[in-house]
């Protein structure tokens, strides 16, 4: 066996019970919460394998919920592809701004509507080549995820300096559930 070798954990609700299967090993248990179905199932596949636990790698499906979560999952597949979309035109925009036009850090980043230190995060570090937008720029540190943007507000002519907004972002998501929907519409945790 290899430390990438995939277990199907099949986990299906029995009263208030999880009743937990493991079909390529004919391994069958029960227990009561999910996370102990896990621990179950990784141990019971490591003795049966003999192999330490953590090298399992375990993708636990529940069927019966793949209706109720599998919308879930692909909400979050939909904002991952926004938050990249949104990161490789901001990357462009710092580039334009900063590069080409020769706007300071700090002006880029109000009129991105975003903190400074953000800003810094999408320009290239010194000495690296970039040719082109999202090329040398530095890798954003893993954090909570955008909310969408809101737009730049103009300064007005009357000389009154309303601040600009500033980039809003929402609580991680690190926190949320790992079950998610495969693509044959079963629930599952990578």
């Amino acid at each position: 066996m290899s430390p990438r070798d995939e277990f199907q954990v099949l986990l299906r609700r029995i009263g208030r019970w999880w009743a937990v299967d493991i079909p390529t090993l004919d391994l069958h248990t029960q227990c009561r919460t999910l996370e102990g179905a896990e621990d179950l199932a990784r141990g019971m596949v490591a003795e049966a394998v003999g192999v330490p636990a953590e090298v399992i790698v375990l993708k636990m499906v529940v069927p019966e919920l793949a209706p109720v979560l599998g919308p879930v999952a692909e909400a979050r597949q939909r904002r991952a592809a926004a938050v990249a979309a949104e990161d490789e035109a901001i990357t462009a925009a710092v580039h334009k701004l900063v590069d080409k036009l020769h706007v300071s850090q700090g002006d880029a980043a109000r009129l991105l509507g975003m903190p400074t230190s953000e800003v810094a995060h999408f320009t290239p570090e010194r000495g690296s080549v970039a040719t082109g937008p999202g090329q040398g720029a530095r890798p954003r540190t893993s954090g909570p995820a955008p909310s969408p943007p809101r737009p730049a507000v103009a300064v007005p002519a009357s000389g009154s300096r309303p601040g600009l907004p500033r980039r809003q972002r929402q609580a991680s998501s690190s926190a949320r559930p790992a079950w998610a929907t495969s693509d044959d519409g079963t629930t599952g945790r990578d």
